[in-house]
């Protein structure tokens, strides 16, 4: 293509574009805007979800709902698309699902009751339906079992069974639901750090089934006696002394020894030291077999006598 070829070319691209130009660019503008507004006229569906606000019976009908209601159900609106997308999920009001009919095994979401912008309709909600299951009520006062975790350190012990306070809870629900309960229990409470003493814990009762709740506050107060550890140590045929006098026989004359203390304490006892013995200086001498109760000395600090066996024996007094 020769050079004057060229310019001719490019001269008529020039006037192409730039030839009346206001003109095309009206023509533009005006063609777009005819374009917006015959689309945003047009009819076209939009969908969002609208919030359920679920009013339930009164306990007085002595009746639950085991249903589960939505939170929220989506919501297919049609109208110009000009106003479906001017409008947004605050602009829709909650539904209000009103359950008052016990009796009733469905519900139905009705359109016309759901308040939608004028020049709006809705085409579809998802779910339409709901299926209602109710159950009668029931109430039940049942004992709170606490729950313990764990042991006290070395050398300490659960001094006797946890105290409770209240003793008893009240649950309210389903009666298929709370029936097969004989008790509650607590969240755990844990024994280990705690000092010898006495501890109180404040603790939650444990979660109910879904439908089920606690009347009132659903916490109590556990309290725990923590002890040092005891044991206990037979020590059996340890042989009865005599003090006070003298007698002809002691029947049976060894008895067992029963005593309590720490476990290292009676692990390093001197068995040996421990003497029953029964004091026979009030005896009557011509009297025959008089009973004398076992006394017993040498039980270390920290250990305690628990029992004799036999607590008393027939004395024979000398002649």
């Amino acid at each position: 293509m020769t050079a004057s070829a060229r310019v001719r070319e490019g001269g008529f691209v020039r006037n192409l574009i730039f030839e009346n130009f206001p003109l095309k660019v009206f023509s533009l503008v005006a063609s777009l805007a005819l374009f917006s507004l015959v689309r945003g006229a047009e009819d076209a569906q939009r969908s969002l979800f609208v919030d359920v606000v679920a009013v339930l019976p009164d306990a007085s009908t002595g009746r639950i709902l085991l249903s589960d209601i939505p939170d929220r159900v989506r919501v297919t609106l049609r109208g110009s698309r000009s106003l479906l997308n001017s409008i947004r999920r605050d602009d829709i009001p909650p539904i209000q699902v009103t359950l008052d009919d016990t009796r009733a095994r469905l519900y139905y979401f009705d359109p016309e009751r759901i308040e939608v912008p004028a020049g709006v309709e809705i085409t579809q909600i998802a779910p339409a339906t709901i299926a209602l299951q109710w159950a009668d009520r029931a109430e039940r006062r049942l004992p709170v079992h606490p729950t313990i975790d764990g042991r006290p350190a070395p050398g300490l012990m659960l001094a006797g069974p946890p105290e409770v306070r209240p003793p008893s809870a009240v649950i309210t629900g389903p009666a298929p639901e709370i029936s097969p309960l004989d008790h509650v229990t607590t969240d755990p409470i844990a024994l280990a750090g705690l000092e010898a003493g006495r501890h109180e814990r404040r603790v939650a009762l444990m979660h109910l089934p879904p439908h089920a709740e606690y009347e009132g506050d659903a916490m109590v107060t556990v309290v725990v006696d923590i002890a040092p550890q005891v044991a206990e140590r037979s020590l059996p045929r340890l042989e009865v002394a005599v003090v006070g006098g003298e007698v002809r026989e002691l029947r049976p004359a060894r008895v067992r020894v029963r005593v309590r203390g720490a476990p290292q304490v009676l692990d390093g006892m001197d068995a040996l030291g421990v003497v029953p013995y029964v004091d026979v200086s009030e005896l009557e001498p011509t009297a025959g077999g008089q009973s004398v109760p076992v006394r017993v000395r040498g039980i270390p600090d920290g250990v305690e006598l628990v029992d004799v066996e036999p607590p008393d024996v027939l004395a024979m007094p000398s002649r």
